[in-house]
């Protein structure tokens, strides 16, 4: 396999469509060595497209970061430094 090819099930989904849509476009219209490598990818893009269509979908919760505190303003007055006599 070419080493494109081996990166491919690590790819994210934007870049496996990225690269579909480039290897597409290559295989209609490049160099021969370019059309060529475009037709050699894209059974391998498509068929893991397809494996991940077919994959459930993931069960794991995603972790939300708790919610912050909801600070009152501070009007005018409680800005004040404290007075010495306090």
């Amino acid at each position: 396999m070419t080493p494109l090819a081996d990166m491919i099930p690590a790819m994210s989904d934007p870049d496996l469509k990225a690269l579909r849509a480039n290897a597409a476009r290559l295989s209609e219209s490049g160099t021969a060595v370019q059309m060529n490598s475009a037709a050699e990818i894209l059974p391998l893009i498509d068929a893991e497209t397809a494996r991940r269509a077919a994959a459930p979908a993931s069960t794991v919760k995603k972790v939300r970061a708790p919610a912050k505190k909801k600070v009152v303003p501070a009007s005018g007055h409680q800005t004040a430094l404290p007075s010495k006599a306090a």
